[in-house]
């Protein structure tokens, strides 16, 4: 199957006991370097362009008359909230998530009783894309065109913004949507499962080394910084790509030009013997 990209905005990595911010993890970095010397998108390692992603609304999109006019359909009954929000606007229904902790057979219920062929499927994701939606699927270029990406702000109703969460990133598809799709929504993953998506770094917001500098520095440099985090390196990837040799171990005096995070508490380095030039 086809699918167009859709990547989901990165959210801040919850910690469990405290609120750490990537400005204080840098600076105990830097302390620790002185004192040692079917086309599905896949948000995958490093090298790969940063794609748009979809950010996962945590409220219900309120509906205020605006130039144009737009129509919440299906209310939900207040015994049983929805999911999803769908909101007319001309031809078209505007699709939000309003429930990111919902089970995914809600969301392929409510998209069932709108008379759309759309499912959702829960995939293992790094921490900023829990409670997104990642990507998505069709089976034809033509089904494809028909769903386009709301970046925040966009398309929102009378005064509503991108800072509202009522009004972040949606899809938009036409009301008479006869294609299928498939959604890949992302949830937490569990120990030793391989994540289905993930930032291009493992020093992006949100993911284990956040707010680190390893570019350049050496593998003596930056072991103990990663080890201040409990975080495991997993193996260190050598060569140009994008096919690399995988090694358990490398000289402490090798250089790191890259980071990847494919399973939870865990990251791989990108390793090479000399310097970037």
């Amino acid at each position: 199957m086809k699918t167009p990209d859709i990547n989901a905005a990165v959210r801040g990595l919850a910690r469990p006991d405290h609120e750490i911010t990537d400005a204080a993890w840098s600076e105990l970095s830097a302390k620790i370097t002185n004192e040692s010397d079917e086309r599905v998108v896949s948000l995958d390692t490093r090298r790969r362009s940063v794609r748009p992603r979809l950010i996962v609304a945590a409220a219900c999109a309120l509906v205020i008359a605006g130039t144009v006019t737009a129509r919440l359909v299906d209310q939900p009954a207040q015994d049983q909230p929805q999911a999803l929000s769908f909101t007319e606007r001309g031809d078209k229904l505007i699709v939000r998530v309003v429930d990111p902790n919902a089970d995914p057979k809600r969301y392929n219920a409510e998209f069932k009783k709108m008379g759309l062929d759309i499912t959702v499927k829960a995939v293992p994701v790094s921490p900023p894309f829990v409670g997104t939606m990642v990507s998505f699927s069709s089976g034809s270029q033509r089904e494809m065109n028909q769903l386009h990406r709301l970046e925040p702000g966009e398309l929102c109703n009378g005064t509503l913004n991108a800072s509202d969460p009522g009004c972040q990133e949606g899809l938009e598809i036409p009301k008479n949507y006869d294609g299928s799709t498939e959604i890949q929504f992302g949830r937490k993953a569990n120990p030793g499962e391989m994540y289905k998506h993930s930032s291009s770094s493992a020093t992006d917001k949100g993911e284990l080394l956040a707010g680190l500098v390893l570019e350049d520095k050496t593998v003596a440099q930056v072991l103990p910084q990663i080890e201040a985090r409990g975080v495991q390196v997993e193996g260190y990837l050598v060569g140009p790509g994008p096919k690399y040799d995988t090694k358990d171990s490398v000289p402490g005096d090798w250089y790191v030009f890259g980071s990847a995070t494919r399973y939870p508490g865990k990251v791989s380095l990108y390793v090479d013997p000399d310097p970037a030039k």
